[in-house]
């Protein structure tokens, strides 16, 4: 389940888990934006942006989780770090197409 924040156009919404605790979590849609132009594909469709990337996406969302936020936030310097060319985050987190 998600949702583009429509009013201000500023996040899309999703939900993930955590045994019977639903999680809230928003990823920007600028860091949506920035990964697809760095795929190569519109930046304007960040759903399909979103879906291609959803299992890094909520990799990210729950370490943050993990690490106390209630409420985590993907941006785009952890979607799409600087030198992304090498489509790497950190050593041996791969940050390219989910499918």
């Amino acid at each position: 389940m998600w949702r583009v924040d429509a009013a201000n156009n500023e996040a899309l919404f999703f939900a993930m888990f955590a045994g019977d605790d639903r999680i809230d979590c928003r990823v920007d849609l600028a860091a949506l934006r920035d990964r697809a132009a760095a795929d190569g594909s519109s930046p304007n469709d960040v759903v399909e942006t979103f879906k291609r990337h959803r299992s890094t996406i909520e990799r990210i969302a729950s370490e943050q989780y993990d690490t106390g936020a209630t409420m985590p936030v993907v941006r785009t310097h952890q979607l799409t770090p600087r030198g992304s060319s090498a489509r790497r985050s950190e050593p041996g987190l791969l940050v390219g197409p989910d499918n």
